[in-house]
């Protein structure tokens, strides 16, 4: 079967493979593993399936691409962006994905990319109906398909569970890199029970043969696949001493290559920071490039437009450059990371990382590659033993890959895929034991607005495992940290939701790094303490001035924002305890900016700010009559998608004024065109989003709502304004999503059909109502306790009935659709006529 518009999408036609699973995507089946080797294309899955989708509108609406390392979140997402970018210029394939959707967009796909510490910029969210790629870490969709999304708060977890977890398909790339979750997914899928929640693995996996989509005969015959099966890249081993000498034996043979591309693959950021250092001195800064998993987001991006990333890339001009490049990587350059090096020098790690590194040299078989391993004389006794712990296990298997790699005629793909399974297993890293996911967890889960005591999400994402634990933290620096630690937390977590942490703002380290270097800035700190902010992993924000390292909160998968006169940035962008300049804020944007005001300066200001959304911060005392104001103001020029799907008080900030009437018959019609989009015609499902969306803000018409918003007492009651802050404090704990309970339920008939799922989805839009409304402060200030008290037993009565009858996802997905619908209402964008 031919796969149409692949070859102008792509720039070649497709493999054999690539027919093959195409033709299983349109006929509706997906194979559960695709094992093809690094290098022939496994990340054009992700367009197959776009692609199929367009002959079966069937399949799954979104595509979930699945990664193991963030730095190929990023060129993963690159590479999908340009095959969107292709597509619209396509005007009858972009037409095809027009139609399917709910709201037009110049995106025929959108894409979604989440590697932590809130970078999601929400456009994939808006509109559940068009086709869309969200490509991300095992933590970070992990947890969210599990309700518990790292950095999300009370009204996201269910609203992200439901839009990955349900009319999706999980393609987990690398798969025998995270065996618990691959185990988790298959289990999402076989509680769930149907076809609109489907997983592929895309490595080599322990599935039925015959249901494994691997290379066949025609396309080894292929002379592009033969080519790079057989590419030539000839082994050489160099034994050290001790630990100490392999960096300069490492050096050592960089150095040896005088021409062409050479990367350096080493275990630890720190061996990695200290090779660049030393082959920066030798060969200067314009030669030498530096890849880690922690690098921040703004000088990863520098990286990947600078001289020597293109000298890597495998479409490259190879007569460019006649000297010698390097490029120095730790694990963040191993895995799917689209590189094509002509030579490399490498420590020894553990088999399966040997071949995810081979898999970056001489991917195109073009030339012949040198491949220099440099290990100690230590790394190769084999233990005397069965090794028991983790780390004599680890030994055990470096030990086992260089005898292995030693007995290799080559490391060509064609050679490494034979090596025989035993062997693979015994000199792999060692390997967590999954958890299995039970139906009454995942309704534990589930209950996103109840404090339960539940399992950690780690166990389900990682596994157990003897090894050490390596839980990340992200690092965020900003200048106003101090103004917004003084304020309190309220004004520090309104403005982090508001002005969302950017990629270029964000680097990834591990926790306990993280730990250290808030200890080495506090040290810094002449005794007057650390301003310091940390969004925990559930949304609970800690905003304070450390005194004494024992107030550092738990980091694990945190976002920590730290002032910019704090330090621990070197000039690489690597995170350093030891680095002590100023860092540069580099969070505003063409589109956003922060100010005080009045200025205290002669900055220039952006000409689209007058039209701009801003969450303004008092600065001064708002009791005191006669305080001169001063605010700290976010800007954006436009609203932010995520902000409108986010948390509580956030989202009376909109594109526009809008009254309650106006609003909620806006949000109406945007639910009835979601549902038209998704569900054949006269399904209940359409009246019943319709119906919600019309009643699910009437709460904010009550007299405590509106003098929280500072509206006018004589105008009609506001649901949505430009500017501002809502006073939180004035509402007395009152959520007007009750309200609008309250007066959902007076109008709609009882006998009313799908009247369960209507006033479900009012009481739940804000992450509320799974199960209730526990606190009598959230409950309608204008009706009687008792009448408040049933209503909200009721409200969890309901939870139960629905999730029954719905499962967990699918009730959480409805729920989505309703947010997606007042997000577009509130954006100002246009909704299309029902045709």
């Amino acid at each position: 079967m031919g796969v149409p518009y692949f070859e102008e999408i792509v720039g070649n036609a497709p493999y054999p493979w690539q027919r093959c699973l195409y033709g299983a995507f349109v006929g509706g089946n997906v194979p559960p593993a695709v094992d093809i080797p690094t290098g022939l294309g496994k990340t054009l899955c992700v367009l197959l399936f776009l692609l199929a989708r367009v002959r079966n509108p069937a399949l799954p609406t979104r595509v979930v691409y699945v990664v193991d390392r963030r730095a190929i979140v990023d060129q993963t997402a690159g590479e999908i962006r340009a095959w969107i970018d292709r597509i619209a210029a396509l005007p009858a394939l972009a037409d095809e994905f027009e139609r399917c959707s709910a709201f037009p967009s110049d995106r025929p796909v959108r894409l979604g990319v989440l590697r932590g510490g809130q970078a999601d910029d929400g456009e994939w969210r808006v509109d559940p109906a068009r086709p869309a790629v969200v490509v991300g870490t095992v933590d970070m969709i992990g947890s969210r398909i599990l309700f518990s999304g790292y950095g999300d708060g009370r009204s996201r977890r269910p609203m992200h569970a439901g839009l990955l977890g349900h009319d999706s398909i999980v393609m987990l790339d690398e798969a025998h890199l995270s065996p618990a979750m691959k185990v988790l997914l298959r289990d999402v899928e076989r509680i769930q029970g149907h076809s609109k929640f489907r997983t592929m693995t895309l490595s080599a996996t322990d599935a039925d043969a015959s249901a494994m989509l691997s290379l066949s005969a025609k396309d080894e015959d292929d002379p592009a696949v033969r080519r790079r099966l057989r590419a030539v890249k000839t082994p050489r081993f160099h034994p050290v001493e001790k630990p100490a000498d392999r960096i300069g034996g490492i050096c050592e043979r960089a150095a040896a290559h005088r021409v062409g591309s050479v990367a350096v693959f080493v275990r630890t950021v720190a061996d990695a920071g200290k090779i660049a250092k030393k082959l920066i001195r030798k060969f200067g800064a314009e030669r030498v490039a530096l890849l880690t998993g922690t690098l921040r987001g703004k000088e990863r991006a520098e990286l990947a437009a600078g001289a020597v990333w293109r000298r890597f890339l495998p479409d490259r001009d190879r007569d460019a450059g006649t000297s010698s490049v390097y490029l120095v990587t730790t694990s963040a350059g191993e895995v799917g990371v689209d590189l094509d090096a002509d030579h490399a020098v490498m420590d020894l790690a553990t088999l399966d990382s040997m071949i995810q590194r081979l898999g970056r040299v001489n991917r195109s078989g073009l030339a012949e590659a040198k491949v220099s391993i440099v290990y100690t004389k230590k790394e190769a006794e084999k233990p005397g033993k069965t090794p028991k712990t983790h780390r004599q296990r680890l030994d055990a298997a470096l030990a086992g890959t260089l005898e292995a790699l030693q007995r290799l005629p080559d490391l060509s793909p064609a050679t490494l895929r034979d090596i025989d399974k035993r062997t693979l297993e015994k000199c792999s890293a060692p390997r967590s034991r999954p958890a299995r996911l039970h139906a009454e967890v995942v309704e534990a889960f589930a209950a996103t607005a109840a404090a339960l005591q539940l399992p950690p999400v780690s166990v389900y994402l990682r596994g157990v495992s003897d090894g050490p634990e390596r839980p990340e933290s992200f690092l965020v620096w900003r200048r106003e940290v101090p103004d917004l630690v003084r304020l309190g937390e309220d004004a520090a977590g309104e403005a982090l939701a508001f002005f969302r942490p950017k990629a270029d703002e964000i680097s990834r380290v591990p926790a306990r790094q993280a730990r250290s270097l808030i200890a080495a800035a506090r040290q810094r700190q002449d005794g007057s303490g650390l301003p310091l902010i940390v969004l925990e992993p559930g949304g609970d924000v800690f905003a304070k001035v450390l005194k004494n390292e024992g107030e550092i909160p738990r980091l694990d998968y945190a976002t920590v924002v730290l002032p910019t006169t704090a330090g621990g940035l070197e000039l690489s962008g690597l995170p350093s305890e030891s680095a002590k300049e100023e860092v540069p804020d580099v969070g505003d944007g063409d589109d956003r900016c922060r100010y005080v005001e009045p200025s205290t300066g002669e900055e220039a200001r952006p000409d689209w700010l007058d039209g701009a959304t801003e969450l303004r911060i008092p600065l001064h005392d708002v009791d005191e009559d006669d305080a001169e104001e001063r605010f700290l103001v976010y800007a954006l020029r436009r609203p932010d998608p995520a902000l409108q799907t986010g948390e509580g008080d956030l989202t009376w900030l909109g594109a526009s004024i809008q009254t309650v009437d106006e609003h909620c018959s806006l949000v109406g019609d945007a639910a009835r065109r979601i549902g038209a989009a998704l569900f054949s015609r006269g399904a209940p499902e359409i009246e019943a989003l319709e119906a919600a969306g019309r009643w699910h803000d009437r709460g904010k018409a009550r007299r405590v709502w509106q003098r929280a918003a500072g509206a006018p007492a004589d105008r009609p009651p506001l649901a949505k304004s430009t500017k501002g802050r809502l006073r939180s404090e004035l509402l007395g704990g009152y959520r007007h999503e009750f309200g609008s309970l309250v007066e959902a339920e007076r109008e709609i008939p009882a006998d009313a059909p799908n009247r369960d799922l209507v006033l479900h989805l009012i009481a739940a839009h804000h992450g509320w109502a799974r199960p209730s409304f526990p606190n009598p402060r959230q409950w309608d200030p204008d009706m009687p306790t008792a009448s408040n008290r049933k209503r909200a037993i009721e409200t969890a009565r309901r939870f139960a009935r629905l999730q029954a009858a719905h499962g967990p996802w699918r009730l959480a997905w409805l729920e989505a659709l309703l947010k997606a619908a007042d997000a577009h209402a509130s954006s100002g964008a246009p909704i299309r006529d029902e045709a």
